[in-house]
């Protein structure tokens, strides 16, 4: 599964996935997420491990700030597919 997280500047950030290159594909070609990853603000996520790799560097930068809404949208979307445990 690919894992898509969009952080626009003027509205709360989104995680989607894929389910594969095609599915990607389909989704990307209906929205408009060319912008936003011109703009760096969009990460994509191969698969699962590298989602919730992303998700455990606490010290990356996209996390910083008002970068936690993103951080937490992913992990969000970890914990609703069981790829994270919700034991907060």
């Amino acid at each position: 599964m690919i894992h898509v997280l969009e952080m626009p500047c003027d509205a709360p950030p989104r995680v989607w996935f894929a389910f594969d290159a095609d599915d990607l594909a389909r989704k990307l070609d209906a929205s408009d997420v060319a912008e936003l990853h011109a703009a760096g603000r969009c990460r994509v996520f191969a698969d699962e491990s590298a989602a919730l790799a992303a998700f455990e560097r606490a010290d990356d930068p996209d996390w910083q700030g008002e970068g936690w809404r993103a951080r937490w949208a992913l992990r969000e979307q970890l914990v609703a597919l069981e790829v994270l445990a919700d034991d907060l």
